[in-house]
């Protein structure tokens, strides 16, 4: 046989014997000879070497963003690499040669963040390739987190998402007048003569007074308008949305969310694992960095309609829709959804132990008794909003 007639042939497969994607590297043969390769679709087969040791080094950055799309098999499940690699034969019908490896083994450098367990050898045995062999090659997977994952919900009983029974503030059509001049004795005997219309324009005349100047100031007779229409369901709209994503307490709480990721990352070993985020969700919620909810209730918002179209949020819900690793360039980048939802509608404590204000005036008599009154019964509705953050830091 010629100096030169040996081959070698690698698969590149992941914990589910699933074949890495194309990457681009070098082989050193016997010699010391450097040969540039592509591994398409994970495989290999270089022909024309010098008997002896090969050594296989793939370009560490796109190792590393491949290894990230390839679950993990749930343990302890046999490797289907090794069960493939018993079945069949590789090259000029060569046994198939059966290996359980780690990241290190085969990228070009090692990055100066990374966790032990993917060091070279760090799977078993160091990895020795030789000529006239055919190896597969299964890689040890990057730890995954399921995602996307719910990080924060708003932790007070009977506060629930999609409420459109139980909350007071959601009820509709259930009071006689008896029971409303109880409630708000303060109301005219006039006012129960007064049509729908009437009650209607008295909303819209008065919500100026509390939607006059700003960005949100449309909003107050836009949501009083979608109440006229008299049906149920979510109501979103771009402005609400805008709210939430400038809210000092939105700012406040994804750069907590970024600090909780950060130390998680940093403490285990740049990698994270369902249960991590599971330790994140309880903090969030029950713990030391319980979120406060955005509030619209300061002096600039009982003029710029805030206060009227949202005031307060009834419940919330945080989830980590993405979050990317860098190990080379030593960053990370994540995406968080938020998704907060009120209540266009009154419940008794609004009308009677609630602000002095609603007690008073005319606009907010004229709504209760729009919902709650028997002979009227318009509907409440649940205000939606929905914002994407990022968070990003060095590590």
């Amino acid at each position: 046989m010629s100096k030169k007639q040996f081959w070698v042939e690698i698969r590149l497969v992941d914990e589910l014997n699933k074949p890495f994607g194309s990457l681009t590297g070098t082989l050193k043969d016997a010699t010391g000879n450097i040969h540039t390769v592509t591994l398409t679709g994970g495989y290999l087969l270089l022909t024309d070497l010098p008997a002896g040791p090969v050594e296989l080094k793939l370009e560490t950055k796109a190792l590393l963003t491949e290894a990230k799309k390839h679950k993990p098999r749930a343990m302890p499940q046999a490797s289907p690499a090794k069960e493939y690699a018993d079945k069949n034969k590789g090259y000029q019908k060569s046994k198939m040669k059966y290996q359980y490896i780690a990241l290190g083994d085969v990228w070009a450098f090692e990055p100066q963040i990374i966790p032990d367990r993917h060091r070279a050898g760090s799977a078993g045995q160091p990895l020795r390739m030789v000529t006239n062999n055919s190896y597969v090659l299964e890689i040890k997977a990057l730890a995954q987190i399921t995602l996307p994952a719910l990080i924060h919900k708003t932790p007070d009983a009977g506060h629930y998402m999609d409420d459109y029974t139980v909350a007071d503030d959601m009820q509709h059509g259930d009071l006689s007048k008896s029971m409303i001049m109880e409630i708000v004795p303060t109301i005219p005997e006039r006012f129960f003569s007064d049509s729908a219309e009437i009650h209607f324009r008295r909303m819209i005349a008065r919500c100026s007074i509390y939607s006059w100047y700003g960005d949100y100031s449309s909003l107050g007779e836009t949501m009083i308008n979608r109440f006229k229409q008299n049906k149920t369901g979510k109501f979103s709209h771009s402005l609400l949305n805008k709210a939430l994503h400038d809210h000092e307490n939105t700012n406040d709480t994804v750069e907590k969310i970024k600090i909780m990721i950060k130390n998680k990352l940093t403490k285990n070993n740049y990698e994270m694992e369902d249960e991590d985020l599971e330790q994140v969700f309880n903090d969030l919620t029950f713990g030391k960095n319980k979120i406060i909810h955005a509030g619209f209730n300061k002096k600039e918002d009982y003029i710029n309609g805030l206060v009227l179209s949202v005031h307060t949020l009834w419940c919330m819900e945080i989830r980590l829709t993405k979050l990317d690793v860098d190990l080379v360039d030593k960053k990370f980048r994540g995406l968080i959804e938020i998704v907060a939802q009120d209540h266009f509608g009154l419940d008794k404590k609004d009308i009677t132990a609630g602000s002095k204000v609603a007690q008073s005036d005319a606009m907010f008599k004229s709504w209760f008794m729009l919902q709650r009154w028997s002979e009227f019964n318009y509907k409440p509705f649940i205000t939606e909003m929905i914002i994407v953050r990022e968070i990003n830091g060095d590590l």
